[in-house]
């Protein structure tokens, strides 16, 4: 399930979740922690609701058995998978993975790409390559980030 996949990662806040809990009831799920989740209305972040967020996932069958690092990993090549079939803008997915999901640091070079590719853009235009080539740059990146094999994310 996606979305237990974004919360692993830290990609989706706290403050959404009561409104994701209620789309899932919705759409056919139900757990009694689901509904408790859908009836909170006091979240102001992560923290307020990260007990019964994981036991919500639980009680739906998706535990959160994954390191933090492999969840950033699985969003990163979700999202790049999304860019690369054109659902996701490229500049936009890669100022999330960068300032959302990975929080200005990490050590995989695929990752690091993009993030030095995004940041480039900001530089003086007589520093830096031009945005078209700084485009086909990102969406090379992009390709590259969406084929990490699932044993080189195994690995953290």
């Amino acid at each position: 399930m996606r979305i237990a996949l974004q919360w692993a990662s830290h990609g989706i806040s706290g403050e959404k979740m009561p409104g994701i809990a209620a789309d899932l009831l919705e759409a056919g799920y139900d757990s009694p922690a689901l509904r408790r989740l859908a009836g909170e209305t006091n979240v102001t972040c992560c923290a307020d609701v990260a007990e019964i967020v994981t036991k919500t996932f639980r009680e739906l069958g998706f535990p959160l058995l994954l390191s933090q690092q492999q969840a950033k990993l699985l969003e990163t090549c979700q999202i790049a998978r999304e860019v690369i079939a054109g659902e996701r803008n490229s500049w936009a997915a890669a100022s999330h993975l960068e300032y959302s999901i990975w929080k200005w640091e990490t050590t995989i070079p695929e990752v690091a790409d993009i993030f030095a590719i995004h940041d480039e853009i900001d530089w003086e235009p007589i520093y830096r390559r031009s945005v078209t080539d700084l485009y086909v740059a990102l969406i090379e990146a992009f390709a590259r980030a969406a084929l990490i094999p699932d044993s080189e994310i195994a690995k953290y």
